[in-house]
């Protein structure tokens, strides 16, 4: 059965938290999805599986997904700037956006908009995130 639209929010959710933790924590791979896996034993293995997959994604496009990103933020700003919970959502988004996804591109925006709201550590993340993910939809 395929999954609903709100277990592929939700495999996105944990995506873009073991991306935290990657980021943040400077764990590898593995590391990050044993940990996470421990974390999360009620979640569905299918919704587990997708975010494994989303996160491996990111991991492995993270040089070119940083390079397409790096282009649309302003002038004088970095990557590395930014707070780690907006750069894990658009490192996936941006992923999804480059390398195809499951979903349309819009479903993509929308669920990055929506994890930046719930998520986000700034309230001007949704808008910021929205701004840096259409103008890399329209260009790519």
């Amino acid at each position: 059965m395929p999954l609903s639209n709100k277990d592929k929010r939700r495999a996105r959710e944990h995506a873009i938290l073991m991306l935290y933790q990657y980021d943040v924590g400077h764990f590898e791979p593995e590391e990050v999805k044993s940990f996470y896996r421990e974390e999360t034993e009620g979640e569905s293995s299918e919704v587990l599986s997708l975010a494994e997959s989303l996160f491996d994604a990111v991991v492995s496009n993270k040089e070119e997904v940083d390079t397409v990103i790096s282009k649309f933020i302003k002038k004088g700003w970095s990557l590395d700037r930014l707070l780690p919970v907006d750069r894990a959502i658009l490192r996936l988004a941006t992923t999804e956006i480059l390398k195809g996804s499951f979903s349309p591109v819009p479903a993509i925006i929308n669920d990055a908009i929506e994890i930046a709201k719930e998520y986000g550590e700034d309230e001007k993340s949704p808008k910021f995130i929205n701004a840096i993910l259409d103008r890399i939809a329209k260009e790519r």
